[in-house]
């Protein structure tokens, strides 16, 4: 049967068969499983970013620890945080006397919102001191942002000593 044909004739059309061989392969198998390397390389580096995030969330923890440490506590009401420097500052050092507190002043703009308490104390100096090394180490609801020692002479004989201390919170407003 194949007698009649040339080799030339013969060659190519082996050549031709085993080309729309290899096509059918490729479409039928070579092509998904190709499909299939390719997806699971995506999925592979995916999972690798993933469990790098999830590696960091550690990091990310001990962030947001030492922020609340610097700016103070988040998620407290400012009246909270204003009976919380009173309660502190009368059970720390109970010698020490307050001379004033200021009522809360709250300022806002597009992206934060802080609010500022003022404290005025009276006492000796180390009792001040202490104090303020108390509110500075100790106190978490708030930060100390200024202190201000001054004098104020009592009907010109005493002086007495006072501090000013400044708590300050920062809150996100997005």
């Amino acid at each position: 049967m194949f007698e009649k044909y040339s080799y030339k004739k013969k060659f190519t059309a082996l050549v031709l068969i085993f080309v729309m061989l290899l096509i059918t392969a490729y479409k039928r198998s070579f092509h998904t499983l190709f499909q299939v390397i390719n997806e699971y390389r995506t999925l592979a580096e995916k999972t690798d970013e993933i469990n790098k995030k999830a590696n960091n969330t550690e990091g990310l923890t001990k962030e947001i620890n030492y922020l609340d440490r610097v700016i103070g506590k988040e998620g407290i009401t400012k009246e909270m945080v204003q009976q919380g420097i009173i309660s502190f500052a009368s059970t720390e050092n109970p010698k020490v006397s307050i001379n004033d507190l200021q009522p809360t002043h709250v300022f806002s703009d597009e992206n934060y919102r802080i609010i500022s308490n003022q404290l005025d104390v009276t006492g000796n100096c180390n009792q001040l001191l202490a104090l303020g090394y108390d509110f500075e180490k100790k106190f978490d609801f708030s930060r100390m942002v200024s202190m201000n020692f001054y004098t104020v002479k009592k009907s010109n004989t005493s002086e007495v000593l006072h501090l000013k201390m400044i708590f300050q919170n920062y809150e996100n407003t997005k």
